[in-house]
């Protein structure tokens, strides 16, 4: 009787052991459905978050193309695209665009923020917008300078601009550039030959057909100019704008 009761007591402990197995068996594929369904709807959100984040940079890019001359890279900052156009309102909108053209300036290279852009239900609104626009040496010299081998060279410690023309650069013209209300305006100096100046009714007519200003009262998203430095790289142009509609 020992041996028949020790010998249930082993099939009755296998049996148990057998009837556990299926158990977890269970559980793990429970685990494993929850683990996949998590991974697809993650993978989804990301999906959808992508898709959303570029359509909403096109729509921006595409408004800005036909002021800029090209179509500008878009970034809507860290928060969830999603989460911005569920809410109608983007808190950090950049536009960035290499070699841009506005109005009478080319080759502009243009880092411009708006923030706080709001939809609407007629219009999109932003509430402030900073732009800072670099404009290199090259750009400066224009193509009818260039042509002669004319040359600009920034003097940041002096705030001028330098340009050089003629036979190995024999002729140079001091160039300043300043704000002046909503233009940019640059006053030429009296030129020099080799080092020594011209004669006055040469100077004065060198002088008179460089000498120019140019608008910027007419840009978008009521801007207004700053700030206008020289840089290592030609001219830095700080520009802040207040409410405005936005063309999109």
């Amino acid at each position: 009787m020992e041996s028949v009761s020790h010998d249930s007591l082993c099939i009755v402990s296998v049996m148990t052991l057998f009837r556990g197995l299926p158990r977890r068996g269970r559980s793990r594929r429970r685990a494993a459905v929850v683990a996949v369904t998590v991974l697809a709807l993650t993978g989804a959100a990301g999906a959808a978050e992508m898709m959303v984040r570029f359509r909403i940079a096109d729509r921006f890019a595409a408004g800005a193309e036909e002021r800029l001359g090209q179509s500008p890279d878009v970034g809507l900052g860290g928060t969830p695209a999603l989460w911005q156009l569920a809410q109608g309102a983007f808190p950090d909108v950049e536009l960035e665009a290499k070699g841009a053209s506005v109005n009478e300036m080319m080759g502009l290279d243009i880092d411009a923020h708006l923030h706080d852009v709001r939809r609407g239900p007629d219009a999109v609104t932003v509430r402030s917008s900073t732009v800072d626009v670099g404009i290199g040496a090259e750009s400066l010299a224009g193509e009818r300078l260039q042509q002669v081998n004319g040359t600009i060279v920034p003097e940041p410690a002096s705030g001028r601009l330098i340009l050089r023309a003629g036979p190995g650069g024999a002729i140079t013209l001091p160039l300043t550039p300043s704000l002046d209300s909503t233009s940019i305006r640059i006053t030429p100096e009296r030129p020099t030959f080799n080092g020594s100046p011209l004669p006055a009714a040469m100077s004065e007519r060198i002088t008179e057909k460089v000498r120019h200003a140019v608008e910027l009262d007419s840009l978008p998203l009521e801007l207004r100019p700053q700030r206008l430095i020289v840089t290592d790289d030609g001219l830095s142009l700080s520009l802040r704008g207040g409410p405005a509609t936005l063309d999109t």
